[in-house]
């Protein structure tokens, strides 16, 4: 009897962790995915939620996606935001991050923040690469599982707007939905990598197909140059910047670099190696930069190193040298259409002690006499007849309230932007004077601040981001996620 007593409390044991562990855990059996080109990347993530309710909270993911055309490498970088909410339970779903007909990279980060029983937390996926390769020979799919549970952040105030309500049938339609095709997630992120790699694409078919280009790329190619490498940084299809790479038999490079607007080319600079000689050659026959050679030559100074930068028709060459004493100096050349103008020497020497307490001396001077003049003000101002009207000090949390009171009034009238931007200023202001930086300050300035003082910031982040999503016409703006905007904020300001 006292043997089977033994035994089961043993399992008790073994089993009351299981029973009362409440937390949300993500889990993949790979950390790197291969699929061949054409076929559709679906990852099975497993998601388990061992609270006894659904939890609602704000899923984050990030994308870099490195597209590889031509062997050339192109890379991009895309992070989104929205509410989500995790059935209870476990249930496993296929995120579907679509298709390429070309080799393709992508890496995904992804998190999931909430609030349970006032305290704030979070769980956080390493980063999951998944690989678009052309034979099956480049596949290495390796089983290789990753799982993160949630952590807490920090002890925080409850966030009305993250308390467990229940569900509308509405928002029942969207979860149940979002488990059966990977949900919007999945959609946002294939429009986006689509998108890009469309734009990439058209980008370098009209700049390639660019009458004016196609002359400058002959050019080269006439003088024995290939085109070796190419980053493009497209804004539209026909608007963006290139700087190309050409390279010959000998090794010697070539570069073709500008910029496209609407079609049209424009501040085109090329340089050949060719043209680089030439310059050095039409250099040395000068007499003035022979002098200065001369000059340093003779004072221990020896070139270390030749640069090159290119505006239009004018380039300026620039040479350095140095001594033994680290001592540097500078010989600057300017060419325009490859003709010497100009020939400048600059030399930046180690003064002597005598040359810098000199001037510390004056500064400590001059800093006495003005500590001593504002003290003599000061001691004049206290008298009977300096009785000056004292200035009243500014309710930040009055205006914070205002600002955010206006932003509700500009979402009543449809402003959406608007209204999201007047939220984000109000906490920005608020924050601002209640942590004494007394000036105007950026989200991420915020942020940083209050993550080196180890205070809470996953709401407040949360808030900037769909502002900043809304205001830059990235996200759609829809009552629920301002209603969470409005209690954020206003829990903040009421401290």
């Amino acid at each position: 009897m006292r043997k089977h007593l033994v035994v089961l409390i043993l399992l008790v044991l073994l089993l009351l962790p299981s029973v009362t562990a409440e937390d949300i855990t993500f889990q993949t059996d790979q950390k790197e995915y291969y699929f061949l080109t054409g076929e559709n990347a679906v990852i099975p993530l497993t998601m388990n939620n061992s609270y006894d309710t659904d939890i609602s909270g704000m899923m984050q993911y990030s994308i870099t996606q490195e597209v590889i055309q031509n062997g050339y490498t192109y890379s991009s970088s895309n992070s989104r935001s929205q509410s989500y909410t995790i059935p209870m339970g476990n249930q496993t779903i296929g995120v579907n991050f679509g298709t390429s007909n070309d080799p393709l990279i992508l890496r995904v980060s992804l998190s999931f923040s909430y609030t349970e029983d006032d305290e704030t937390c979070e769980v956080s996926l390493e980063e999951i690469s998944i690989y678009f390769v052309n034979n099956q020979s480049q596949m290495n799919n390796q089983q290789d599982p990753q799982q993160s549970s949630s952590e807490k952040i920090t002890n925080a105030e409850p966030d009305p707007s993250q308390q467990q309500q229940p569900q509308t049938p509405q928002e029942k339609l969207q979860n149940n939905q979002m488990n059966q095709d990977s949900s919007a997630l999945k959609e946002q992120i294939e429009q986006q990598l689509e998108a890009e790699q469309q734009q990439q694409e058209a980008f370098e078919e009209n700049l390639f197909n660019n009458p004016d280009f196609q002359k400058y790329d002959q050019e080269l190619q006439d003088q024995g140059y290939e085109l070796s490498e190419k980053q493009l940084d497209p804004e539209s299809n026909d608007t963006g910047s290139f700087n190309l790479t050409y390279e010959n038999k000998q090794g010697e490079t070539a570069s073709l670099q500008g910029n496209m607007e609407d079609g049209e080319l424009q501040d085109v600079q090329k340089q050949t190696a060719e043209d680089r000689q030439g310059m050095m050659e039409a250099l040395n026959q000068s007499e003035t930069f022979q002098q200065f050679q001369e000059e340093l030559y003779s004072e221990g100074f020896n070139q270390t190193s030749v640069s090159y930068d290119q505006q239009g028709n004018r380039t300026t060459m620039e040479l350095t040298y140095e001594n033994e004493e680290n001592e540097t100096a500078t010989i600057t050349a300017t060419f325009e259409d490859k003709e010497l103008k100009d020939v400048e020497l600059s030399k930046q020497e180690n003064l002597d002690p005598i040359f810098w307490i000199i001037p510390i001396l004056l500064g400590v001077l001059l800093l006495f006499v003005y500590i001593f003049i504002r003290y003599q003000r000061k001691k004049n101002a206290t008298g009977p007849l300096a009785q000056r009207p004292v200035k009243r000090p500014f309710d930040y949390r009055a205006e914070s309230r205002r600002l955010l009171l206006e932003a509700e009034e500009l979402y009543k009238q449809g402003r959406y932007k608007d209204a999201y931007g007047k939220a984000g200023q109000s906490l920005r202001l608020y924050l601002s004077y209640q942590y004494g930086l007394q000036r105007e300050i950026t989200n991420d300035e915020v942020i940083r601040f209050l993550r080196s003082k180890h205070h809470p910031y996953t709401e407040i982040k949360q808030c900037f981001d769909l502002c900043s999503l809304v205001e830059f016409a990235k996200y759609t703006a829809n009552d629920r996620d301002f209603s969470i905007i409005r209690h954020t904020v206003g829990a903040v300001i009421s401290g």
